[in-house]
C-alpha cells in the first residue's frame, strides 16, 4: 500500500495560505475576509457555523482555521475538539470576544495554536491575526519538514540495504522505486536508463500511482521539446532539476501537463545517476501537492542518487570483471588497465592464503603507503585497520560466501588521519586462478554531512520551542493589560496599563524579528567558508560606528553552518551595545594542539566575573537574551565551541575553538 504523510505539507513558496474563517456574525466575516486577503498572503473561505465548517475542512484543503468561541449549536471549544479528532496538526486560532482566562486555558488544553481576543482597533486587531496565522502555519511547516527528513532518512537507509543485497541493475532500480513510493510519501517514482542509439531515456523501473503515465510520454536526451522537461534537463546538465508547480509552470512540463494533472501529480524532481557510465540514467519523483521539493528534500534525494551511482558503477565493475575473466586468459594487459584506472581503492587477495598479491595506485594514494607495505600481508596485519577482528572475520566470510560488504569501516592513514570507508569484496576467476578483489571507497565527507544534518534537525526543534515560549509569555502580558485598560482608560492608572500593553507588543515584535534571522539554522548542510570574508561581511552589517576592525588577510577556511556570519555579527554587535566605549575589535587565530583557536577581542569594559558563567545561557542579557546562546548553537553543529576569556576592565575576549578536520587553508585569498 502506498504511504502518505500524516501532516499536510507547507504550501509552495509564493502561494496563498487557505484559511477557513468561522463566525456567526456575517458582518465580521466580511470584514475579516477583506482584511486578510488584502495582505496577499491568504485566500479566505467564510462559514457561519461550526457544523458547516467541519464539512469544508474534510474536503477543501484548508491550511488554517480561525474560529469564534460563542456560536449557536456548537461553540468554538467543541468545534476545536471535533477538528482535533480528525486532524491533529492543522493550525487553529480561537478569535473571540469572550476574554475569560478559563476559555483560553481550555482552548490551549484542547490543541489551539493561539488565542486572540476581539475588540479595539480593527486594523491592529487583524494585523495581529495575520501574524498569528503566519506563525502557526510556519511552525507546522517546520514540523512537516522534520517528518519529511526523517522519512527520507529511512528511505536512504533502506536504499543502502537494497544495494547491499541486490546485484541486478533493473531489480535494484525497481526496489529503490518501491521503497521511495511506499516509505517516502511520493505519488509515483520511476527510473530510466539512457538509450544512446535512440537518444531516449527509457523507463526500466516504476512504483506508485498512475504508472500508465509513462506509456504516453517520451523523454529525449537531446535539447528538443520532449527533452526540456526536468528529467531530460537533469540528464543533459548532470545535476538535479525540478518543477514545483506542474499546473502553472508554462515552460518545463507543457507536453506532459494534462496527463500529470489527471493522475494527481502537482510537482516533480529528477536526479541523474551514473552519468558517465554505461548505466547512465535518471530517477524521477512525483508528489501530489505543489511546493513539495524544498532544499532539504532535494539534498537527501541527491544523496540517494549518488548512492545509486556508486551501486551501479560497482555492478558495472563486477560485470566488467566477469566479462574480462575470459579475456584475461588471453591478455593480462586489459585487466591491469582496468585495475589501475579504477576510481576505488582495490586490493587483490590470494584465495588460498588470504595474503595480498596486489594493490592499485588509488589505495596507495588514499592511505599513503607504498606497494611493498601491502604485498604478502593478511588484511588483519595491516596497520591502518582500526579493528583487526573485522579483518579476520571478513576473510572467513569471503571464503564461505564469496561476497562481503561493510558500510562504515574505520581506517587510519599513514599520516594518522582517520577516514571512514565502504568495503566491498567479491570472488573472481582471473586466468583460471580464483582471487578476492576488495573495493575500498572513502565516505568520510558524506558521513560528516549526514551527522551534521541529524544534529541540525534537533536544533530546529530547539529554535521553535524558544519562539513559541517567548511569544506566548508576552501575549499573556498583552491580554491582561488590555483587559484592565478597557475599564480604566480615563484615569492615570488606565494609561499605565495601556502603555504596558504597547511595551509587551513591541517586545513580541522584536523577538519574532530576531528569531527570523535563525530560521535557516541547520536547514542547509555545513560548508567550507573563508573566515576573513565572513568577518568583513559581518562587520559591514553594523550600523554606522567608529569601531575599527583588525582582520587577518589569509586563506583560513572553517567547516560550519551557513549561518556562521551571524555568529561574528552577534559578537560585534554585543561589543557595540554592551562593551562601553569600544573603538577597536581585533580578530586573530593560532594553533592549539591539533585544532585552531579564533580570537575576537575588543578594547571595551569587558565582562564581569558574575556575568561570565551565564553569557551563553538562553534569555540572559538586556535585549532578547538569545544572541550569544544561538551563536554557540550554530557553531556546535560542526563541533566548534566558544568561550569568553577576557579580563574585566580590559575588554571582552571570545575564543572560538575549531577542532581538527574542521579548518584548512585554501589556495586563494579570502574575498575583500
Amino acid at each position: 500500500m502506498q504511504a502518505f504523510f500524516i501532516q499536510k505539507r507547507s504550501p509552495a513558496v509564493g502561494s496563498l495560505i487557505s484559511v477557513l474563517y468561522v463566525d456567526d456574525e456575517s458582518t465580521l466575516l466580511e470584514i475579516g475576509k477583506l482584511y486578510l486577503e488584502k495582505t496577499k498572503k491568504f485566500t479566505v473561505t467564510t462559514v457561519s457555523s461550526a457544523s458547516g465548517a467541519l464539512d469544508l475542512v474534510k474536503s477543501c484543503g484548508i491550511e488554517a482555521i480561525v474560529s469564534d468561541y460563542q456560536m449557536p449549536g456548537m461553540d468554538g471549544i467543541e468545534f476545536l475538539k471535533r477538528i482535533r479528532a480528525i486532524n491533529k496538526t492543522i493550525p487553529f486560532i480561537l478569535f473571540t470576544g469572550r476574554g475569560r482566562e478559563e476559555i483560553a486555558i481550555e482552548a490551549f488544553e484542547n490543541g489551539a495554536d493561539f488565542y486572540l481576543q476581539k475588540g479595539g482597533d480593527p486594523k491592529s486587531q487583524f494585523a495581529e491575526l495575520v501574524r498569528k496565522i503566519t506563525a502557526a502555519v510556519e511552525h507546522r511547516r517546520a514540523d512537516a519538514q522534520l517528518i519529511t527528513s526523517n522519512q527520507l532518512y529511512a528511505v536512504l537507509s533502506a536504499t543502502n540495504r537494497a544495494i547491499a543485497r541486490i546485484h541486478d541493475k533493473k531489480e535494484l532500480l525497481n526496489e529503490i522505486c518501491r521503497i521511495a513510493a511506499d516509505s517516502g510519501g511520493f505519488t509515483m517514482v520511476w527510473a530510466g536508463l539512457v538509450n544512446k542509439e535512440k537518444h531516449l531515456i527509457e523507463p526500466v523501473a516504476t512504483a506508485g500511482h498512475g504508472k500508465d503515465f509513462l506509456d504516453a510520454i517520451t523523454i529525449s536526451t537531446d535539447d528538443a521539446p520532449t527533452g526540456r522537461g526536468p528529467t531530460g534537463t537533469a540528464f543533459r546538465r548532470g545535476t538535479f532539476n525540478f518543477c514545483n508547480d506542474i499546473e502553472h509552470d508554462s515552460k518545463k512540463v507543457t507536453p506532459w501537463r494534462t496527463g500529470a494533472l489527471e493522475r494527481g501529480y502537482r510537482s516533480l524532481a529528477a536526479f541523474p545517476f551514473a552519468h558517465n557510465s554505461t548505466s547512465a540514467g535518471v530517477i524521477t519523483f512525483y508528489a501530489s501537492e505543489p511546493g513539495f521539493f524544498n532544499d532539504r528534500i532535494i539534498q537527501l534525494l541527491d544523496e540517494q542518487s549518488r548512492d545509486i551511482t556508486f551501486a551501479l558503477q560497482t555492478l558495472d565493475h563486477e560485470e566488467l570483471r566477469r566479462a574480462a575473466e575470459q579475456e584475461l586468459k588471453k591478455s593480462d594487459f586489459q585487466y591491469r588497465r582496468l585495475f589501475e584506472t579504477a576510481q576505488d581503492g582495490i586490493l587483490i587477495l590470494d584465495e588460498g592464503t588470504g595474503r595480498i598479491i596486489d594493490a592499485n595506485k588509488f589505495i596507495l594514494d588514499m592511505l599513503g603507503y607504498p606497494l611493498d607495505y601491502f604485498v604478502g600481508k593478511h588484511l588483519w596485519e595491516l596497520g591502518f585497520l582500526k579493528d583487526k577482528a573485522i579483518a579476520e572475520h571478513a576473510f572467513t566470510e569471503l571464503k564461505a560466501t564469496g561476497y562481503i560488504r561493510y558500510e562504515n569501516l574505520s581506517l587510519e592513514t599513514k599520516q594518522g588521519k582517520e577516514i571512514n570507508v565502504e568495503f566491498t569484496s567479491n570472488a573472481y576467476l582471473v586466468a583460471d586462478k580464483k582471487i578476492f578483489q576488495c573495493n575500498i571507497r572513502d565516505i568520510t565527507e558524506r558521513k560528516r554531512v549526514e551527522e551534521a544534518l541529524a544534529l541540525a534537525s534537533r536544533k530546529l526543534n530547539l529554535i521553535s520551542g524558544i519562539t513559541i515560549h517567548d511569544v506566548m509569555n508576552q501575549l499573556t502580558v498583552l491580554s491582561g493589560s488590555l483587559e484592565l485598560a478597557q475599564n480604566t482608560v480615563k484615569d492615570p492608572e488606565g494609561v499605565t496599563h495601556i502603555k504596558r500593553a504597547f511595551k509587551a507588543a513591541e517586545t513580541i515584535r522584536r523577538q519574532v524579528e530576531f528569531t527570523k534571522g535563525y530560521e535557516d539554522l541547520g536547514v542547509r548542510a555545513p560548508v567550507w567558508q573563508q573566515v576573513a570574508g565572513i568577518i568583513r561581511s559581518a562587520a559591514s552589517q553594523l550600523a554606522a560606528t567608529a569601531i575599527s576592525f583588525e582582520i587577518p588577510d589569509d586563506r583560513l577556511e572553517i567547516y560550519a553552518d551557513p549561518l556562521l556570519i551571524q555568529v561574528f555579527y552577534n559578537l560585534f554587535d554585543n561589543a557595540r551595545q554592551h562593551g562601553g566605549a569600544v573603538t577597536r575589535i581585533s580578530i586573530t587565530h593560532h594553533p592549539a594542539g591539533t585544532g585552531l583557536v579564533i580570537t575576537v577581542a575588543d578594547n571595551g569594559t569587558g565582562i564581569s566575573p558574575d556575568d561570565r558563567p551565564h553569557l551563553f545561557e538562553r534569555e540572559f542579557g538586556k535585549n532578547t537574551g538569545l544572541g550569544l546562546f544561538l551563536s554557540r548553537e550554530i557553531l556546535s553543529i560542526t563541533g566548534i565551541s566558544i568561550s569568553e576569556t577576557g579580563v574585566p576592565g580590559k575588554g571582552a575576549r571570545f575564543e572560538i575553538a575549531v577542532p581538527e578536520g574542521m579548518f584548512r587553508f585554501g589556495e586563494e585569498p579570502a574575498p575583500t
